[in-house]
Parts: C-alpha cells; sequence; structure tokens
C-alpha cells in the first residue's frame, strides 16, 4: 500500500510465497517524460539496488528484493520517495 500511495503510475503485484517484487513503471515513466534506465540508475544514485525488470519479461519493470531487515526496506522506500519518484 505504501507504494500504490506514494508511487502513482507506479504497480506491483503483491508477491506470493517470495521476497522478490516487480514494481511496473510504464505510466510513471510516460507521465514524467523519463526512460526506465532514468529512474533505475535514480535509485541507484540514492543508495537502492535494484535490477532492470527486461530480464524478467517486463521491460517497463523494475526488480527489487526484500530480503532485507525491515528498517533497510523502509530506508530505501523513503529514498524512493523523496529523490526517485516525485
Amino acid at each position: 500500500s505504501f507504494m500504490r500511495d506514494n508511487f502513482p503510475g507506479v504497480t506491483a503485484a503483491k508477491p506470493e510465497g517470495t521476497y522478490m517484487m516487480l514494481l511496473h513503471c510504464e505510466d510513471y515513466c510516460r507521465e514524467h517524460g523519463r526512460t526506465i534506465d532514468d529512474v533505475i540508475r535514480a535509485g541507484w544514485d540514492v543508495g537502492v539496488a535494484w535490477q532492470a525488470g527486461a530480464p524478467f519479461h517486463d521491460p517497463w519493470g523494475i526488480r527489487m528484493n526484500f530480503a532485507v531487515p525491515f528498517d533497510k526496506v523502509c530506508i530505501a522506500m523513503d529514498r524512493l520517495k523523496q529523490y526517485v519518484f516525485v
């Protein structure tokens, strides 16, 4: 729900039995005139390690790994909200 409420134009399927999530960013990119590479780079620039979704069959996707302590997830979400999905 945090992503839905704070990252307009980004959708994510709720993971089932895994710690990986694929964020679909096509609407966000089109609305903001950005490429998926721009978004991926912006995340890396603020310390959020994630992967392009193309190898996972989503050219507009970003793959996130949530197998980290919860406080690290909170830090990453705050950085994405403040610096990436603005």
